[in-house]
């Protein structure tokens, strides 16, 4: 048995809007102080993303498609992320789960 509980922090689910310039997460009014994890899940088109803290664009980065699951596993990649549209005017959102530590 677990010596640790994985379970989301209360009150956790953020949404994140992306536009075509750099986005992040809110470290001030989203991210919850200990969160450790996170789930994206990618609303209604591709979006292109970073977590080492540089800049994406629409040819530099990870690019997810609407449905996809991000997975940000540390805190510091929570506090990098940065994300941008794929194309331009998709009004694209990240529906954000935060959690207290990463799963085994």
């Amino acid at each position: 048995m677990p010596s640790y509980n994985f379970s989301p922090i209360g009150s956790a689910l953020q949404t994140q809007a992306v536009a075509a310039s750099a986005t992040k997460i809110s470290t001030s009014n989203t991210i919850p102080g200990g969160a450790r994890y996170a789930e994206g899940f990618v609303r209604t088109a591709s979006i292109v993303e970073t977590r080492d803290g540089t800049t994406p664009t629409a040819t530099k980065g990870t690019e997810w498609d609407a449905g996809d699951i991000i997975l940000l596993r540390s805190r510091r990649e929570i506090t990098n992320f940065q994300a941008i549209e794929k194309t331009a005017g998709s009004a694209e959102t990240i529906d954000w789960q935060f959690y207290n530590r990463a799963p085994n």
